[in-house]
């Protein structure tokens, strides 16, 4: 019998799908590790989560994320049907991104998510005034090209944009609507609610609105809603504005932010006020002022901009790694559908006694806003 060839391997992990051995005898986890020379090498190790079921391997090599940047010892050998595969041996993690916070929880303790593999978004035909002409709306193009496209190679969730609309903001009409304002930072007053002004530190606000009945739905949102503030900001789009304020937030920065949101994450650290919160692993989330970690600073989801900031315009591994654990290829739904008041998965169960049926729904305001940590001088 051949000796197995010993192989040493360093790179970031950039993708990685688990499945079940084809008699169901353990999962196994295919990792891609991309070296520093841009080539890519596919990984073996037994473990991972699989069709509903998780498996872990006590007193082993610690089993590879997405994002991870590791040292490994590996080497190849073949299974019983003569098909070659690099198994890892060990493990050294020279680098692990912080785990993602997600939005939440309900009344019952559930996160956040989306039922459908689309999240449909209808921009507001009106646009800004502080983009000269209709540049916005390629920009929107491409900050929801940025989720789409980094998150495409282990995550089913696609953001699509429907056609444009004269639309205001509203929890019961199940349109994700992506709102510019530039004369008043306040959502309007209706007939019987008085009008909601937000924080002038605000540059975005997203409103979620979910299902909070504590029955087998709960936590699925039926409505989000981007809000854009051109009045304390200037709006900008490559780094140019008509907008007059003293402060140029790119659109693309905080708009990739809110649509972190719109996935259902939350801020990487807690900002004043906030409520404790627990991230993906059950670790405590920091006061953003008690940590320096530049993946917790440098994260698209980190709750603060300074004025022109651009870094909030690409995701980082952990915004990747978040989208690909939330909504991953294997557990695609099927179904590519906006929610309506029809039937199916999407069903907001509306009747025609009450905008929002029986169903227990909750509005999340303010919650979400990108703040400006400083103007310049």
């Amino acid at each position: 019998m051949p000796v197995p060839s010993a192989m040493m391997l360093s790179g970031t992990v950039v993708e990685v799908h688990s499945h079940w051995t084809s008699g169901g005898e353990q999962i196994v986890s295919e990792s891609t590790i991309e070296q520093p020379d841009g080539s890519k090498v596919v990984v073996s190790q037994v473990g991972g989560s699989a069709d509903g079921l998780g498996q872990h391997v006590f007193d082993d090599v610690p089993l590879l994320e997405l994002g991870m940047k590791v040292d490994l010892l590996a080497h190849s050998d073949n299974d019983l049907s003569g098909v070659a595969h690099d198994v890892v041996d060990g493990v050294k993690v020279r680098f692990q991104p912080s785990s993602f916070v997600r939005t939440g929880p309900t009344a019952a303790g559930h996160s956040l998510y989306w039922e459908s593999g689309c999240i449909f978004v209808t921009p507001d035909a009106d646009g800004t005034k502080e983009i000269p002409g209709d540049q916005e709306f390629p920009v929107i193009d491409a900050c929801i090209s940025t989720w789409n496209d980094d998150t495409a190679s282990c995550s089913f969730l696609q953001v699509k944009t429907d056609v444009r609309a004269q639309v205001e903001v509203s929890g019961t009409d199940f349109k994700n609507v992506i709102k510019f304002r530039d004369a008043s930072w306040c959502r309007p007053a209706t007939h019987d609610t008085a009008a909601k002004c937000y924080s002038d530190a605000s540059a975005g606000i997203t409103t979620a609105t979910f299902v909070d009945d504590g029955g087998a739905r709960d936590g699925a949102i039926v409505d989000a809603d981007i809000e854009i503030n051109g009045v304390n900001f200037a709006i900008g789009a490559g780094g140019t504005t008509l907008g007059t304020s003293g402060c140029r937030a790119e659109l693309a920065n905080t708009l990739t932010h809110e649509l972190g949101h719109l996935h259902g994450l939350e801020h990487t650290c807690l900002a004043t006020a906030d409520p404790n919160r627990v991230d993906g692993n059950g670790n405590a989330v920091p006061a953003c002022s008690a940590t320096s970690d530049p993946k917790i600073v440098d994260a698209t989801m980190y709750p603060f901009q300074d004025c022109g900031e651009t870094k909030k315009e690409t995701l980082e591994a952990d915004d990747i790694s978040s989208i690909c654990t939330i909504y991953p290829t294997a557990k695609d739904p099927g179904s590519c559908e906006p929610v309506s008041s029809g039937t199916g998965c999407c069903d907001a169960g509306r009747d025609r006694s009450s905008p929002l049926g029986s169903l227990a729904l909750t509005l999340v305001v303010g919650l979400v806003g990108l703040r400006k940590t400083r103007r310049p001088r």
